[in-house]
Parts: C-alpha cells; sequence; structure tokens
C-alpha cells in the first residue's frame, strides 16, 4: 500500500513538474512576443515625444542644441500648436457629449414575419381568431418597451463607470497622439452604500454590498500594444496591455478568481520583476511637462495577453478544458510578469469579442495609430518658430546703428568707450575730420515681410488641421456678421469634425454599446431587458449649429400645431425636451410629471360644462382660427410671388434698356465708320471732327440759353416796374 501511495505520490510531482516548465515556456513565449511587439513600435512613440515636445512648447533636442550654440539669438517658441488641439478636443467632446442627452439609443430590430399564412388571415388563439396585425402591434410595442429597458440598464451602468470621463480623457490622446482607446466591458467589484431605516427603532443603519458590475476604462496609448502587422484593430490577432502596479496592488490582484498564488509570491520575492521589459518614457515624458524624474522602478510591469491560446497552455495555467482536440484554439486573456504567468482565463463572453475600442483623430492606412493635431501641422510650428525668431532677432538689429570708431583719430573725455549721451570725445589729429574717426551703419529691418510669411504660416496651419479660426471661436475682420451667415460658415467648418464623429461612432459606439448590450443579454437575469435589438449611434445628430437647431425646431413645432394631421403624429413630450435642450433650459425642472398635468386636466375637466353644443362650437372655432391661418399664410406666399414677380418685371426692362443702348452705340459706331471710310478719315479725326461739332452744338445751345435767360430776366424787371407803378399811383 505504502508503495503504491509513493509512486502516485512521485506521478503527481512529476506531472505538477511538467506542468510548470509548460506555464514557464508559455511565459517564456509571451514575454518574447510581447517584448517584439513592443519594439515594432518605437517609431510611433518617437513621433508621439515629439507631438509631446510640441504640444508643451518644447524644441527637439537637435533644434534646442543649435539655438544654445548662439547666446545672442531668439529662443522663443509660439506655441499655437496647443490653442489648436484644445480647440479640436473642445469642439469634438462638445459634439459627442452633450451635457443633457446620450450620444446612443437602443432600437428594436424590424419585426420579422409572424406567420407563413396571408397576410390579413387571422390566427387562432385559445379558440378566438386574432388578427396579424393586431399581434405585430403589440409585438412592436412589446420590443420598444424592452429596449428601452435595456437602454436605461446600459445608461445607468455607463453612468457609474463615468464612461464620458474615460471618453473626455480619450478623445485628449486622440486630438494629442492621434490615437484613443477605451477598454470595456470590464468587471470590477463596485461598493455600494445605502441607509437603511428599521420600521420598529426608526434608526437606520449603513449598509455596504459589493456588486460586480460592468465598467469602461481608458487606456493609456503608451500602455497599449496591439498586433502591429494589423492596420485595424478588427485584424489583430492578438493584444497586449501593460500595467505598472505596486505592491500594494499586486496584493489586491492576488484576490481575483484563478489567480496563481505560488506564482504571485515567486514574483514579489524577486527584486528583478520590478524591471521593466520594454521601454519606458514616462521620464521623457515629466522632462518635458518640467517635472523632476520620480523614478518607476518600484512598480512591477505586469502585462495583459487577450488572443488565442492553445488547450494545453491553458492547462498549465489551471484552465479545464471540456473538449479533447488538442489542436483546438481558445480566445482568453493572460496575466503575467516576465516570464510568470499568474493569470489565465477564457473569455467570458460568449461572442469572444476584445474589449479595446479605437478611435484615430486622422487615420493611417497603414498602421492602427493614427495622427494628431501636432503631427497635422509640425511643419507651419516651425515656420512659425523660426519666422518669429528672424522677427526678434531682425528687430533687435535694426532699432540701433552699428557704431564704427577710429581710436588712433579720438580719444574719449571720460575715458569709457562706452557709447552715450551727451559724452565728450577729443579728436587727436587735427588734419582729419570727426567723420573719419566715426562711422555708423544701419540694419535694414524686414519686419513686414517676414510678418506676411508668419500669417501664411498660420493660414497653413489652419488649412493643414482643418480647423480654421471660426471653427475655434474666433472671428476675423472679414467674416458676416449676420446670423444666417454665422451659421452657413459653422456648418461648413464642421465638415471635417463631422468625419471625427462619425468615426467615433464607427470604431467606439457602435463597439462598446453592442458589447454592453452582449453582456447584459449574457449575465442578467432581467427579462424585462432581454430582446433582439440594435445600437443607434448618434453623435453625428448634434453637429448642426445650436441656433440653428432652435430656428428648425421652432419652424417644425409651428408647422405641425397648424395642421392637424401633422399634430396627429408628433410626440409633444419628445419635442417639447428637445426645444428645451436646444435652448439649454433645464428641462426637468420646468416640466411638469404626467400625474400634475393629469391632475390638472381633471380640474378643468371639472369646472367646465361639457355641453355638446359648447364642445362643438369650440371644434368649430379652433378649425375655423386654424382655416384663417392657413389662407392667411397663402395670401402672404401669393403677395410675396407678385413682388418677386414685379422684381423680375423690372430686372427685364433695365435689361432692355441695356440691349437698346448698347445697340445705339453699336449703330453710331458703324456710321462712324461708314463716314470714314467716305471721307477718307481715321477715326481719331473724325471722332476729333465729331467732337468739335458737339462742342459748336453746345455752344450753340448754351449762348440760345443766355439769350433767354436774359429775355427773361428783362421781361421780370419790366414786370416789376409795372407793378411798382401801380401799387405807386393806385
Amino acid at each position: 500500500m505504502h508503495q503504491d501511495y509513493d509512486q502516485e505520490q512521485m506521478a503527481e510531482e512529476d506531472y505538477q513538474e511538467q506542468l510548470a516548465e509548460k506555464l514557464q515556456v508559455f511565459g517564456a513565449r509571451l514575454s518574447k512576443m510581447a517584448s517584439d511587439n513592443a519594439g515594432k513600435r518605437s517609431l510611433v512613440e518617437e513621433r508621439w515625444l515629439e507631438d509631446y515636445r510640441q504640444y508643451h512648447g518644447k524644441y527637439d533636442e537637435d533644434t534646442q542644441s543649435k539655438l544654445d550654440s548662439d547666446p545672442t539669438g531668439s529662443k522663443v517658441f509660439v506655441n499655437i500648436t496647443r490653442n489648436k488641439t484644445s480647440a479640436a478636443e473642445a469642439r469634438l467632446q462638445d459634439m459627442l457629449f452633450p451635457t443633457d442627452d446620450r450620444n446612443w439609443a437602443i432600437r428594436p430590430t424590424p419585426i420579422p414575419e409572424l406567420s407563413q399564412t396571408e397576410a390579413g388571415e387571422p390566427i387562432v388563439i385559445n379558440g378566438e381568431p386574432v388578427d396579424k396585425k393586431v399581434i405585430a402591434a403589440e409585438v412592436e410595442r412589446e420590443a420598444k418597451r424592452k429596449s428601452d429597458g435595456m437602454q436605461r440598464q446600459i445608461d445607468d451602468q455607463l453612468n457609474e463607470a463615468k464612461y464620458q470621463t474615460s471618453s473626455r480623457d480619450g478623445i485628449h490622446d486622440a486630438c494629442l497622439l492621434g490615437t484613443a482607446i477605451l477598454k470595456g466591458p470590464v468587471v470590477v467589484g463596485r461598493i455600494k452604500k445605502k441607509w437603511v431605516t428599521h420600521p420598529e427603532t426608526g434608526l437606520s443603519e449603513l449598509s455596504v454590498e459589493e456588486a460586480l458590475e460592468p465598467t469602461v476604462e481608458r487606456v493609456d496609448p503608451w500602455d497599449f500594444f496591439p498586433d502591429m502587422s494589423a492596420r485595424t484593430l478588427s485584424e489583430a490577432e492578438f493584444i497586449f496591455e501593460r500595467h505598472r502596479l505596486t505592491a500594494k496592488q499586486l496584493r489586491d490582484f492576488a484576490k481575483l478568481d484563478g489567480v496563481l498564488l505560488d506564482q504571485l509570491r515567486e514574483v514579489m520575492r524577486d527584486e528583478s520583476g520590478k524591471t521593466n521589459a520594454t521601454t519606458d518614457y514616462t521620464d521623457d515624458i515629466r522632462a518635458i511637462t518640467g517635472v523632476n524624474n520620480a523614478g518607476s522602478n518600484n512598480k512591477y510591469e505586469l502585462w495583459e495577453y487577450h488572443g488565442p491560446i492553445s488547450k494545453d497552455d491553458l492547462s498549465s495555467a489551471g484552465v479545464e478544458i471540456e473538449d479533447d482536440d488538442p489542436l483546438e484554439e481558445y480566445y482568453g486573456t493572460v496575466f503575467f510578469i516576465g516570464n510568470t504567468v499568474l493569470r489565465a482565463q477564457l473569455n467570458p463572453m460568449d461572442t469572444d469579442d476584445m474589449p479595446y475600442s479605437v478611435f484615430n483623430w486622422e487615420k493611417d492606412d497603414a498602421s492602427i495609430f493614427g495622427f494628431g493635431v501636432p503631427y497635422l501641422m509640425r511643419n507651419p510650428q516651425k515656420v512659425i518658430n523660426s519666422t518669429w525668431r528672424m522677427m526678434l532677432d531682425n528687430g533687435g538689429m535694426s532699432v540701433a546703428d552699428q557704431i564704427v570708431v577710429n581710436r588712433e583719430l579720438i580719444q574719449p573725455a571720460d575715458g569709457s568707450w562706452a557709447m552715450g549721451p551727451k559724452k565728450m570725445w577729443f579728436l587727436k589729429d587735427k588734419t582729419r575730420s570727426v567723420g573719419d574717426a566715426f562711422g555708423a551703419f544701419s540694419t535694414n529691418s524686414h519686419q513686414a515681410e517676414l510678418a506676411n510669411m508668419f500669417q501664411m504660416a498660420r493660414q497653413l496651419a489652419d488649412e493643414e488641421t482643418n480647423m480654421p479660426l471660426i471653427a475655434q471661436g474666433e472671428q476675423s475682420g472679414n467674416i458676416t456678421k449676420t446670423s444666417s451667415g454665422m451659421m452657413m460658415l459653422m456648418n461648413s467648418a464642421n465638415i471635417v469634425l463631422r468625419r471625427a464623429v462619425k468615426n467615433w461612432d464607427d470604431d467606439v459606439t457602435d463597439t462598446m454599446i453592442p458589447r454592453f448590450y452582449d453582456w447584459n443579454m449574457q449575465f442578467k437575469d432581467d427579462p424585462e431587458i432581454k430582446g433582439d435589438f440594435k445600437v443607434d449611434a448618434r453623435g453625428s445628430s448634434a453637429l448642426l449649429v445650436r441656433e440653428k437647431q432652435q430656428e428648425s425646431l421652432m419652424i417644425y413645432s409651428n408647422i405641425s400645431a397648424q395642421n392637424p394631421n401633422l399634430a396627429i403624429r408628433r410626440d409633444w413630450a419628445g419635442l417639447d425636451k428637445r426645444i428645451a435642450q436646444a435652448l439649454e433650459v433645464p428641462h426637468e425642472e420646468l416640466t411638469l410629471t404626467e400625474d400634475e398635468i393629469e391632475k390638472i386636466q381633471k380640474q378643468q375637466a371639472e369646472n367646465q360644462p361639457q355641453d355638446p353644443q359648447i364642445v362643438r362650437a369650440q371644434l368649430q372655432a379652433q378649425s375655423d382660427q386654424q382655416e384663417l391661418q392657413m389662407k392667411t399664410q397663402i395670401e402672404q406666399q401669393n403677395f410675396q410671388l407678385q413682388i418677386e414677380k414685379l422684381k423680375l418685371q423690372q430686372q427685364e426692362a433695365q435689361y432692355e434698356a441695356q440691349l437698346d443702348q448698347i445697340k445705339l452705340q453699336q449703330e453710331r459706331e458703324l456710321k462712324m465708320a461708314e463716314i470714314a471710310s467716305r471721307e477718307n478719315l481715321t477715326m481719331s479725326q473724325l471722332q476729333a471732327r465729331m467732337d468739335i461739332d458737339l462742342q459748336k452744338d453746345k455752344t450753340a445751345r448754351d449762348k440760345a440759353a443766355m439769350d433767354g435767360n436774359i429775355k427773361q430776366t428783362e421781361t421780370q424787371l419790366k414786370a416789376q416796374n409795372l407793378a411798382e407803378g401801380h401799387d405807386t399811383y393806385g
């Protein structure tokens, strides 16, 4: 018996050693994959460092060393990159995340055919015939109710996870570095606190519960290492994510299910686990932002792997697989430090989706990582800096003359050769003039030319980033001041931002929200939220200028109110909420609840008589008023058409007068040409002769007019004399 037990124990020990060796080999293979994949991203990281320098107004090392070598030259950095980047970030955040609305919605999918029977043929349920249209309408209402429940559930989960905060941090990464990474759903243990009051004693007691809920995390692009051979995230076969954990955080990590505690203890005993397997740029970023190096050698570099895993590797990590096919690969997650695997698990989602969403400000067709605003305006920023330095250097040189002095001819009275006001000099050689001793030479000023170059570089920055001044909230002097013109300009300026918002809808909203939907369908027990739904990304619906939205909503509501056929189709409560949002009015504070509205309507109904004749008269009055409004609108339209018709007639008359004048001019020129040809004169001679004739005619007319004026004056004098004589003798 003892011999059999010893053999079984030895066999178990051999098996455990084999598993440990396999686990070590598995960890070493993952560590090498992570290191090799990180090395392929070195060029992208160098570009990011340059983006950081440019964003914080720092020159690169080569340029800074050249500037330092010239102690007299200017070294200023005119930082317009930060302004452009911040404007792009703010505009995109404002469009994607309105303060009072979601940028997504859950809708039921189109309802399929309920039966293969003919349309309109009744269906028998419990012995009673029911029309298919009635069933379809009921199914549609039920699907809408459940989709609203799923929407509220996901909205609550995202609010608890601070999804908008993580998204804003990701937008900052996208505008600065070109890439934003969001991760979710990530299941965490969230502490929920509530006060429970005992009805017997009246005392309240704090209840603390831990609930597993999905959340969203923003992933630092520096810690995100996807398959660098992939051009898009959907093509990536695997993804590595790097975590830097302190010893306390690593002990908290040990509390998770499935952690190999013996492996973790071995890592924490070995100080080499704190070394970095990849290049750490934290110190470089701190130096750029002006922060002292704090060091990161006291943290453990924990790697998280998402991708295919073989059955043998999962078994060595303690994950049991029911399938017996050793060639089958599974998708899962592995956590490891160095060559030591700490935890492995299968993908909890039945869809096998990776929990990452990637958004690019400007996409790169050759890489998952895109381009940010600093990279797009790299060259204009360099031109602006160099031009401004030249302006300062040229201004310093041209503001004062260069003085050349011949020391052999003059000597300062005070013994100092420094220039100054009211200074006295002695001329040594009486045979020479003072002009031979002094010479002043000025440097030409080129401020105007350099200012033009500076302005052109700013315009290039606007064009290369597609962020004009109007999109940044600034307005130049030649921009229209009218509201309609401003709306047109803002809509034009939003063209590129429309593309960015649509990319966010496609790359983040349409991938993140469906993963939350799948998670709730798989793990939530509430049947009231289960159904066949789809995600509606609505980020692009907030792109119009807010003033344009206000105007359009008011026009839409007025048209609907004036037409009974349209009014019955409108959700007036929803339209009221949309108008309040466009006007930035607190809708919830100013709107009555359904119970309050019902109570008021009941009171009004009790206070008003219910005489059918009065009701008919009221309805007839409303109908007459609507008819009068429609007639008034039609008359206004007809009046406007008449005005437009008169304008067209005036334009036609002007055009005809212009044509007649052109014809007369052409006929005159033809007659002049005939006369010149007949009398063998040049056109200039003929024109001179005609000018003389015209002058003679004008002189004759002037003389005749003068004679007429003289006669008229004489007549008036005679009449005045007669009048005076009449008064005298009268």
